[in-house]
């Protein structure tokens, strides 16, 4: 009878990391067939803003601004992330460390801002008025920071 009891549990159990692991292999398959290429994400923006060839030239390059500047930006801030957790669980914690952490935080956080803000700027100069109005519609979904930022 123990024995049957042991058997139903290890089949149960076998059944049961099958079915997690056919489940996470069928949802990394529907998340990929979703994911598409950073050239096709591009054309796509190009698409709807009806973009020329020379403003299309320019979108990619301030692409390439933008990826320039986050990654640093990423690389620092999770520096900066660490300083922070290491500061806050050490015994006894340093208020004013943890205050300069969160300050330098804030102004590499906004100087990234700053940095994205003159690269849309730059891309908005060379857009004319219907052109700008689609931008900002589709701007109210984060599309084209996503697709200005990936990489």
């Amino acid at each position: 009878m123990m024995r049957f009891n042991l058997l139903t549990v290890l089949l149960v159990l076998s059944l049961l990391l099958n079915g997690f692991f056919l489940g996470g292999y069928w949802m990394a398959r529907i998340k990929a067939a979703k994911v598409t290429s950073s050239a096709q994400r591009v054309n796509e923006i190009a698409r709807q803003l009806h973009l020329t060839p020379e403003q299309k030239r320019k979108f990619r390059e301030l692409k390439s601004r933008a990826i320039n500047i986050r990654r640093p930006y990423l690389r620092r801030m999770a520096k900066l992330r660490s300083r922070f957790w290491e500061k806050l669980i050490s015994s006894p914690t340093d208020d004013h460390e943890i205050d300069k952490i969160i300050h330098e935080m804030a102004v590499e956080r906004e100087d990234y801002q700053k940095g994205i803000a003159k690269i849309i700027t730059e891309f908005l100069n060379v857009l004319n008025q219907d052109q700008k109005e689609k931008f900002f519609e589709i701007s109210k979904d984060n599309k084209i920071l996503k697709v200005l930022l990936s990489g």
